[in-house]
């Protein structure tokens, strides 16, 4: 497959899956929360997507010291990735104390060969400034921890690779999948976990099977 064509294909895929709007599920419907979905995310119709870099997306994010930054800057380390926006009160904190999880289980020798990235589906309010304070609030530390704000186009291309649907509500939050995706160095998809407050074991594993 043609490295050039892959982002169209990506975005292509987020597209033709889409996102159905749906209501909060179980115990977070008494919070109202509209970004508690938990319903499974859908494929993104390229069978080998498993197998293809991230890296190969070229469209570029920028990150929380406003800095540009391309995916394959993270080439080389193991990645754990996982979608999210700052305004949510109920699956992305949940969604962040998995990753904590997973961060917990590694020794500090082993945390310093990992990266954690957040990628935000707001576009419009999770700007560089904003993921910054929100980075400084939940205490991530950033030489591990990487938060991206991207263009529109840049968004729903690694969420079509990463398999994450979401959609907009009225209200300007999001309902989504919750996924953590576990990439190796070369960028491509290791393992994935899905759900919240899931057990986060099989990840660690998977990421301390990376690890040198």
């Amino acid at each position: 497959m043609s490295q050039s064509i892959l982002p169209a294909l990506f975005l292509a895929a987020a597209l033709a899956a889409g996102c159905h709007e749906h209501g909060p599920v179980g115990a977070a419907g008494a919070e109202g929360a509209s970004c508690c979905a938990e319903e499974a995310p859908a494929a993104v119709g390229l069978g080998d997507l498993p197998q293809t870099s991230l890296y190969l997306l070229e469209e570029p994010f920028t990150d929380q010291s406003g800095a540009t930054f391309e995916l394959a800057d993270l080439r080389g380390k193991p990645v754990v990735a996982a979608m999210i926006f700052t305004n949510c009160s109920y699956a992305c904190p949940r969604i962040l104390a998995d990753l904590r999880s997973i961060e917990a289980g590694l020794s500090a020798e082993q945390r310093s060969e990992v990266r954690f990235l957040l990628v935000s589906m707001d576009t419009l309010r999770d700007t560089p400034e904003v993921l910054a304070n929100y980075a400084t609030e939940k205490q991530l530390d950033t030489s591990r921890w990487t938060l991206l704000h991207g263009s529109d186009f840049a968004v729903r291309g690694i969420a079509a690779a990463l398999g994450v649907r979401y959609k907009r509500d009225v209200n300007g939050d999001f309902a989504h999948s919750n996924l953590i995706t576990v990439l190796d160095q070369g960028g491509r998809i290791e393992h994935q976990l899905e759900g919240l407050n899931a057990d986060t074991s099989g990840s660690l594993a998977a990421l301390v099977e990376l690890l040198p």
